[in-house]
């Protein structure tokens, strides 16, 4: 584990008191998901519905992966499809491919699996396997698609040269990540939620983040505590210290009440204490990544899920939804296949 910077004043006392274990995001996080979406998925696990904002963005940003697989593409590589998105619904709208979905969590590749079964979606299957070093030969894919899950990756670089690897000369990719722009040089924030163990046993958890701008990284330390007794009233608390305070990238901000005080009442239940190290990017970094990893052409665009919900939004707020619900679901893909194609920052199209 690299140290570029001075460890902050909570790292130190996690490293120096439980000395978390090193791991993968996927092995010391998404383990621990019975549902990374938390069931959340537009038609993975909830019928659409135009009412709901997050279904329009679902579907504009299907239809604009959809759109950028090649028309004669017969193989599909989704990287970290975690629930089965975008490899599902890309596999149900484009019948004639075979989806491949590769995730390093077991878990992860479970879940996608059983929910393929369950929409009964033939032409997808799924993998555990390390996007750094994919199982499969080179210039294998016609197309691969992935949904904020390249970031996930402690070798940005390696996965990069993997992906130019097995895709074919032609081949597209079409990504969405994390644009590393904070509104600080730095971010602390907390994060209590639960979990499961492999076992199917119910846990609690303390996620501490430090986010840097420069040079670009992110550490997760994540603690495993006990479904219940003292651990339970303690995180209990943390929770509603949580709840108050302001937040950033859907966590907490780090405060007196959710650093070393809480930290320090919920050391001696800890089961278990894990820290994963991540390099972040720009898009600057990424496409100039892509072009020297033998790439054709990189074009970065807008993202078509942000605009889908806007749209949403103004008909809600407009009264004219019920207008357009019966033909919503064509009316988001329109949005999505158009916003795909115009320039932004928010998504890569690479061409090999």
């Amino acid at each position: 584990m690299s140290d570029p910077l001075p460890l902050t004043e909570v790292e130190r006392w996690l490293r120096a008191h439980l000395r978390p274990e090193p791991l993968e995001s996927a092995r010391a996080i998404y383990e621990l998901m019975p549902s990374q979406s938390d069931r959340a998925l537009a038609w993975v696990y909830q019928p659409l519905d135009a009412r709901s904002v997050s279904h329009w963005s679902d579907v504009a940003r299907i239809a604009d992966y959809v759109a950028h697989v090649p028309a004669d593409a017969r193989f599909v590589l989704d990287i970290g499809p975690g629930d089965g998105w975008p490899s599902l619904p890309v596999a149900r709208d484009r019948p004639g491919t075979m989806v491949v979905g590769v995730d390093p969590s077991p878990r992860r590749a479970r879940v996608c699996a059983e929910n393929a079964a369950r929409l009964e979606v033939a032409n997808a299957r799924f993998l555990v396997g390390d996007a750094d070093r994919l199982p499969f030969a080179s210039a294998t894919f016609d197309a691969v698609v992935a949904a904020s899950s390249l970031e996930e990756a402690s070798d940005p670089a390696a996965v990069v040269a993997e992906l130019a690897r097995v895709l074919r000369p032609g081949g597209v990719l079409r990504a969405s990540y994390q644009d590393w722009r904070l509104p600080a040089s730095e971010l602390e924030t907390v994060d209590l939620w639960s979990g499961e163990r492999a076992s199917g046993e119910r846990v609690l958890l303390y996620t501490y983040v430090r986010r840097v701008q420069s040079p670009a990284l992110e550490r997760r330390y994540t603690l495993v505590l006990p479904a219940d007794g003292p651990a339970a009233e303690v995180h209990a608390e943390g929770l509603i210290a949580a709840a108050g305070a302001t937040r950033a990238f859907g966590d907490a901000l780090l405060t007196s009440d959710l650093g070393l005080p809480l930290l320090q009442r919920l050391a001696p239940h800890v089961l278990r204490a894990t820290v994963v190290e991540m390099r972040r990017w720009t898009t600057e970094w990424f496409a100039d990544a892509l072009v020297a990893a033998g790439f054709a052409s990189v074009r970065a665009t807008a993202h078509p899920g942000m605009v889908a919900r806007h749209v949403a939004r103004y008909l809600l707020a407009s009264g004219a939804l019920e207008t357009v619900a019966p033909v919503f679901e064509d009316l988001a893909g329109a949005i999505g296949r158009a916003a795909g194609a115009r320039a932004g920052r928010e998504l890569i199209e690479a061409v090999r």
